[in-house]
Formats: structure tokens, sequence, C-alpha cells
């Protein structure tokens, strides 16, 4: 259980990490130095999609088998399920966002307008922010449960 927990747990970070990489750094240096960063993300981009991917089946594989683990424990109160499923509602979220993403033309990214606050990249740094402190949330909940 141990290199579950610790594969899921570099799964976020990579996927978290790399999107406040991209929010804070890359984005704004494409922003600046558009001529010089377009030769520069076509060559990031391809190694940064494979790491979300894996990263993405990570998450999901290993975040099954910790769930099931923990529902057959007797931690498994009615406020961590409640916790539980909000986390799993916004990593959902994630996911589909990822997914839409990757689907859409430059012009209809263009388009999308308000809609990118929801559905955006900034949408992926803002919910993976709130599922890592839900799972702490979880963790402290389960330690109050073996007290």
């Amino acid at each position: 259980m141990v290199l579950v927990r610790y594969g899921h747990g570099i799964a976020a970070i990579a996927w978290v990490g790399g999107s406040i990489f991209h929010a804070l750094i890359l984005r704004p240096l494409t922003a600046a130095h558009p001529e010089k960063m377009t030769s520069a993300m076509s060559l990031i981009a391809p190694a940064y999609r494979e790491i979300i991917d894996i990263a993405v089946v990570t998450l999901i594989v290993s975040g099954i088998i910790l769930m099931f683990s923990r529902i057959q424990g007797s931690e498994a109160t009615v406020s961590w399920a409640i916790v539980l499923g909000i986390k799993i509602a916004l990593a959902l979220w994630m996911f589909y966002i990822v997914w839409r993403r990757r689907r859409m033309s430059s012009e209809e990214t263009v388009r999308e307008g308000a809609a990118s606050k929801l559905l955006g990249y900034n949408a992926i740094l803002a919910l993976g922010l709130i599922v890592f402190l839900l799972a702490n949330v979880l963790r402290e909940l389960v330690e109050a449960s073996l007290k």
C-alpha cells in the first residue's frame, strides 16, 4: 500500500506542479516572447502531455485502490465519505477539462471566452490545489477516527 500511496502522490505532484509551472512560467514567457517560445513549446508540449497522461492513469488506478482499501476500514466515517466524494468529483472535472481541451481546435479555444474560466488550464490548477487540500482533510479525518 505504501507504493500505491507513493505513486498516487507523485502523480498528483507531477500534474499539479506541471500546471503551476505552465501557468506561472511558460504562459507568461510565451506571451512576452511569442516568436522564441513557439518553437520551445512545440518541443515541450509532447513531453508534458506524456507526463500528464501517465499521471492521470496513475491517479485513476491508484485512487481506486486507495479508496477501496480505506472503505473497508472502520475509519471510513460519513464525513470522510462526503469529502472523498467531493474530491472524486473535482478530480473527474479535471480529467474532463484535459480531455475536452485536447479535442478543441485553437479557434475554438479563442472563442471559448468566459467558459475558459471553468474549463481552462487555470481551472485545472485551481481544482488540483483544492484536491490537495481535500486529501489533507481526508488524512485528518482518518487520524481523528483512530484516536
